[in-house]
Order: structure tokens, then sequence, then C-alpha cells
């Protein structure tokens, strides 16, 4: 749906370019037809301004405004154009579109994702951890995965940067970052309301409003999305509903304050509540037999549900209702100081917090055997502050250079409770209690951690066609746990026996991330770059400590450094862009859950290696017609001598790293099929393919190669749109998380979203 950007920033009236059939869609990495201009385009930079002319979209990946063709780096960028015209609300359903991006979702669509970029990601999903894709929401950063659970609604765009990006985006980014850039309020009263309802009787209303409070001063935005369905898996089970149910309320208010030309503040105040009845897995692989399992001679292999018998793909039939409950409220306050004509103060500063709370069946069956599962994050914080100053000489040197510092806090845990089916038999009692069944572990602890880092990053231009780039980063984390405590119990009392008591402990971590760079404009059209670059992610605490104090460890950092060396070009006055880049990494020390009998510890790896390749190359033919193909390959794999640290010992040298792709291919095309007097008829449609991804470290889970299509038909007139739009086009059954829990008896696969369609209608004011 050709959707343009107003000049004010809001992404609600559609101009005349986009009325008379120029494509709106676009993966900036090779630009949109038509230009983010005014505050849509720039977010507290520098005090240039950079020009872009049609074609051309302007991101702030390396924290100054560029036109993206101009920008040495892989990146991908989608416009609220093609946001608006795929009804997107999350995040994940973006990333997939960027080659070499991938989502899993350990807790079900509905909870945090987990993003996968160049082969690297995180496996642990405890609620105290940070992942290695840091996720920045208008500059400042998510360190805790609640935050992370962002819906899309009003955003100007969404940023994917491929690879360490240490120096400017600091810690937690060894794989890349997620830059989202929400709409900041302009100086022009307008709104919009969009409606829609599609099958799982699923509702959707998004809108926002603008008004001028005092003219060319100060302004407000309010922004709100609500989105709810009665769940997309059927529960076979009489009276608990179906599951993976969406009940999301987001709102978000900003200001935006311009007394002169120098100064300019953005304050934002965010509010999310996502609840529902949560996910239910697959069970597969079930084996209740084995000899080697927590309980061996129980009795649930007798038991109607054990096996899944007569259920299909996307059903469950489970013995209770899970429930998810995450609640964020967040300020974040961006200010800009043009200081001088050639030097920029900017401030980030942040403040969030909530709660987390996940429970779960995570056997999936009718017979309860890890059922229930309870997620713990409460007592959620989290502070950013950040100062960067920017300078915008005449000559060639330019520079940035800035220190941040971050806290966050999580009263974290977990309940377990395993084998605890009342008909589970004599054997599943461990002689806990006399009349109690199963094992309940419970743990809980408080985690802070406090982050202080200082950069620099200098560009030379040695030439008007040649430059080259550096930078450093210092950062120093302290990662404390205290009041660390674990009890085992049963049915008849949870806390029998008390494992761990108010351990406290702590751990700091220092890191040097360097980059360097060179640049080169052969023609005007043509960017030819190589780079080094280089990521940490923080060291961790273990969040899965319950039978001894010795439990309580902390892996060691991550960290990643590329070399890349790629190009950006377009040719036929841009009606053909094509970029590409190669590139390896060095991996070391990778963060994994594993399995070492009933616990499921946070250990490490020592080193792992990534080639890859990445291309993508747009058309438009004429005025009516925009492709796009996008293609990621990958060797993603472990040393040769690579084993998992801790008691397990596993030797996974040479295996295909957890969660990473080989191949991924991305297709997506916008045609205008008719224009009439003051309105388009426009159809766009995407595919993506991702080749076999392993979801655990040994290679025991997988899921087979497959294809996700989706499509959309929209009448776009000035004022009002209304449209059609189907997912998951031809109902692909795949998974998209696993686990493996053998030692339970059974394997955990998260399910895929199944075919959803709806019907939409926009109204701008």
């Amino acid at each position: 749906m050709p959707m343009a950007t107003h000049a004010q920033g809001t992404s609600a009236v559609a101009t005349d370019a986009s009325r008379s059939g120029a494509p709106a869609f676009q993966l900036a990495a090779t630009s949109v037809p038509e230009p983010l201009t005014g505050d849509v385009a720039q977010e507290q930079e520098g005090p240039s301004r950079t020009a872009s002319g049609p074609g051309e979209i302007v991101v702030t990946a390396t924290r100054r405004e560029q036109r993206i063709q101009d920008v040495p780096i892989a990146i991908s960028a989608i416009s609220a154009e093609a946001i608006q015209e795929r009804q997107v609300t999350q995040v994940s359903d973006l990333i997939k579109l960027s080659p070499n991006s991938q989502v899993n979702y350990p807790y079900g669509e509905g909870g945090p994702p987990n993003f996968v970029i160049r082969g690297i990601s995180s496996t642990d999903y405890s609620a105290n951890q940070s992942k290695p894709i840091a996720v920045y929401v208008d500059e400042g950063i998510r360190n805790l995965q609640a935050f992370e659970a962002m819906p899309v609604f009003d955003v100007a765009r969404v940023e994917v940067l491929r690879g360490p990006q240490g120096t400017l985006y600091g810690k937690n980014a060894t794989g890349g970052a997620v830059n989202i850039v929400t709409i900041k309020p302009g100086f022009s009263p307008e709104g919009y309301i969009t409606g829609s309802y599609g099958n799982f009787d699923r509702v959707r209303l998004q809108g926002a409003v603008q008004t001028p409070l005092i003219e060319d001063i100060l302004s407000l935005r309010v922004a709100g999305l609500y989105v709810h369905d009665k769940g997309v898996f059927r529960n076979l089970t009489r009276g608990l509903g179906d599951l993976n149910q969406t009940d999301v309320l987001a709102i978000r208010a900003a200001l935006q304050f311009e007394p002169s030309d120098r100064f300019e503040a953005t304050l934002r105040f965010s509010h999310v509540s996502s609840g529902g009845r949560n996910y239910a897995p697959i069970a597969e692989n079930i084996n209740f037999n084995d000899p080697a399992i927590l309980f061996p001679g129980n009795n649930l292999a007798n038991l109607p549900g054990s096996d899944r018998n007569g259920l299909s793909f996307f059903e469950s039939a489970i013995a209770k209702t899970p429930k998810r409950d995450i609640r964020t409220d967040g300020f974040n306050l961006l200010m800009r100081w043009d200081a001088s004509d050639v030097l920029t103060v900017n401030s980030v500063t942040t403040y969030d917090w909530g709660k987390w709370i996940d429970n779960v069946d995570s056997d999936g069956l009718a017979i309860e055997v890890e059922d229930p599962i309870i997620t713990r994050g409460k007592n959620l914080k989290q502070f950013v502050q950040e100062l960067r100053l920017a300078t915008s000489f005449d000559g060639p040197f330019d520079v940035q250079a800035g220190a941040l510092y971050t806290y966050d806090r999580a009263d974290a845990g977990f309940d377990f409770s395993l084998f605890t089916d009342p008909n589970c038999g004599p054997a599943c009692n461990l002689g806990l209690t006399p009349t109690g069944r199963g094992l309940i572990q419970t743990n809980d602890f408080t985690q802070k951690r406090n982050s202080y880092s200082a950069y620099v990053r200098g560009e030379f231009e040695l030439s008007p066609t040649f430059s080259l780039t550096g930078g450093v980063r210092f950062s120093r984390d302290k990662v404390s746990v205290s009041r660390y405590n674990a009890f085992l119990g049963d049915t008849a009392n949870p806390q029998v026996v008390q494992t761990i008591v108010d351990v406290a402990d702590h751990r700091t971590f220092t890191n040097t991330s360097f980059e360097v760079g060179a640049n080169w404009k052969p023609v005007e059209d043509v960017l030819l770059y190589a780079s080094m670059r280089e990521g940490y992610r923080t060291g961790a605490v273990n969040a899965q400590a319950f039978n001894d104090p010795s439990e309580v460890t902390f892996a060691p950092p991550e960290t990643a450094r590329t070399f890349e060396v790629g190009f950006k070009s377009t040719f036929l006055d841009r009606a053909l862009t094509v970029n590409g880049s190669f590139f390896q990494t060095d991996y070391k020390n990778q963060q994994v859950i594993v399995p070492e009998g009933a616990l499921l510890p946070l250990r490490s790896i020592s080193d792992a290696r990534v080639r890859g390749f990445e291309g993508e190359v747009t058309a438009r033919p004429n005025d009516r017609v925009t492709l796009g193909v996008g293609v990621g390959v990958l060797d993603p794999s472990y040393g040769d001598n690579a084993v998992v640290t801790g008691l397990s010992g596993i030797d996974v040298s040479g295996n295909q790293i957890a969660n990473a792709a080989k191949l991924s291919l991305n297709l997506n095309g916008d045609l205008v099929l008719a224009r009439l007097d003051d309105a388009t008829i426009d159809f766009n449609a995407d595919g993506v393919y991702t080749s076999r991804v392993f979801y655990d470290i040994g290679e025991a889970l997988s899921q087979e190669g497959y294809w996700l299509a989706n499509a959309r038909l929209a009448y776009n007139a000035e004022r009002f749109s209304i449209g059609a739009g189907v997912k998951n086009i031809f109902n692909e059954k795949y998974i998209s998380y696993g686990l493996q829990l053998r030692g339970f008896g059974f394997d955990f696969l998260q399910r895929g979203l199944p075919r959803m369609y709806s019907a939409d209608a926009t109204f701008r004011f």
C-alpha cells in the first residue's frame, strides 16, 4: 500500500507521488522511492542535514544521517510505507526480510523474540539475560528481554544492521543491531485510524493524532495499538480456550520541543501490556519408557493423550490454561543541541520498568510431565544515559565521541514442575515427602548490572572519492547476583529442601572493541568498502542453578570479529540497485543452554566461525513495478576443537551453529494494478525461504527448509485506504524453536503461526 511519509513525521498522508504509482516498499538496503524527509529522516543528529534525492532513504545507522547507499555497512531498513502496507505489528515480521536474518520464538509468538543475524543468536531464554543482537528503540538500548517485546506501531522505520557494531552501539551487538525509530511529533494537526478484522476473530485497532500546542515550538503526538484474538492453536480440552492468544495494548505519547533552530528535545512515554492464553508446544520424540529419563518406570506412556495421538499440527490438548503477563512502561528523552556550526551535542536518556510472568504447559500434553513451568521477571528496571558529540567540519576530518552508562535490575527465577501427574505411579515419588509426586524445582535471585563505556569514531576523507574510518570503544561491566535461593520439593511440599541459601557473587568484565574501514567511490553511484569490526556481549549469570551453590556460575563474555568487503551500486537512473558483501566472523565463547540431566545450565563454546555472502537486487522497470531479491549464504560452524564447558563436555566440533541457516532467500514485489482519478489499486507480495536450522548445538533437533509467503491487495486514496491480505498463504507447518529435553522424555518444539487473513480500513484526517 503506497503510503508516503509526511514531512512532519507521519505516515498517514498519501502524496501525489504515491498515488501516481511510485512503489512504496523497499528494503532500504536498496532505498525507497519516496524519501523520508523532515523529522522522520533524522533523529537528533549533527548540524548538517544530508539531502536525498528521489529513490533514496536516509538512515542513522552510523549515528549521523546518511543516504543508505553511502553507508559502508550491511544494512536493511524497512520504511513506514512498507510497515503499513504489510499491516505489521511485530518487529520479527520485518527482520525476516533482511538477508541472513531469522527469528525464533522460545516463548511463542507473543513473547520476546530471539533474533538471528549472520548465524549469531542466543539459546538462553532466561528473563535476566540480554541477547547478542542489540535492540534500540529511539536510540535507547533494551537491556532485558521483556523490554524487547515492543510491538510495531506508528514507526518511521526499522533498521537492521548486520555484523558486529561494537564501536557505536556498544555491548550486546556481536551479531548486529536492530534500530527502531518511532515517528516524532510535527507541527501540523493530523491523524489516522486503522481497523482490521480477520480469522481467529482477530481485531486490530491502531491510530495516532498529532496537534501543535505552541506554534512551531511545542507539539504533541499520541499513538496506540490494540490487538486481540481468540487464539490461533485449537485446544481440544474443554473449557480452557484456544492457545497462543494475542491480547496487546500499547500506547505512546510524545512531546516535541523546538524553541530555536539550534535545540530540540523529544520526550516519549510508552506503555505495553501483553497478556492472554500462552503458547503450548509440540512434544516430539516422546519416550516415557526410556530408562535414562528422570523418573524411569513411570506410568505416563499408558495414559490417554501421552503421545499426541489424534492431534493435528495446529491442535493441542493440555492439562491447564497457561497465561502470559508482560507489562512495561518507560520514558525516553532525546535532546540535540547545535553548540556551533561544527559541533552537535546529543543526549539519550531512557528509564523503563515492568514485569514478565510466563506460565506455560511446557510438554503440551494432556498429562502433567513438565507442567507448569513459570518464568519470573519482576521488578525489572533499566536506565540508560548517553552523551555524544558529533562534528561537521568543512575539512576532511569528522569525529563522534561519547560516553554511555547503563543500569538494569531483574528479580528473576523459575518454577519447574516435573512428572507431577496424579497417575504417574509409585516411580514418580522421590521420597522427599511420603505422599508427594514428581520434582518441583524453584529458584529466585536478584541480578544487577552496571555498565560504563566510552567511544570515539573518526572519518577521514583523503580525497573526494576515498575515505578511511576508525573507531574504538572501551567497556566495563559489573554483573552481580544476590539473594540466590533454590528449593527442591514435590506436590505435597514444593520447598522441602533449600539447596541454595542467599548466595551472592559478582564479576567485572572489560572489553576494548575496534573498527577500521576504507571506502572508495570510483564513480558517483558505486561504493566499495572493506572493514574490520568487533563486537562484545557481556558475561552472564547462570539462571538455572537449583541443586547446589556451585551451580551459581558466570559465563564469560562473547566476542566477534568480522572482516568484510562489500559494494553498493545503482544504475539506470536508480532503476536498478545491486548491493553485496562477503565476510568472515570469528566468534568466541558463545553462551549456550545445555541439557545436563534435569538441569539446563548456561555454558559456553570456545570458538566458531561464520563465512558468508549477502546480495540484494531491486529493479524498477517502470513506475508501476518494483521487484526485489535478497539472498544470504552462510557457512556457520563450530571450531575443529570446540567443546562445551561444564560437566557435559559435549564435543560440537564442526557442527552447524545453533539457530543458523545456511541459506536464506527473500523475494518481494509491488505492483500498481490500476490508476484512478485520485487513487490507486496496489498489490504487494513477499516470500521468505529459510534452509535447514538446528535448534541445538548437538544437531539433534532441526527444521527442514521452508517457504513463507504473504500478499495484500489495497485501494489507496488520499483520505482513506481499504485492503485485504493473507499471511502464510500456503499454511506452512514449521517449527520456530526447539529445545532438547530427552531427560524428561520428549523434545520441546514451538510452532509457527498458521494461515492468517484479514481485511482493513484506514482513515486519515
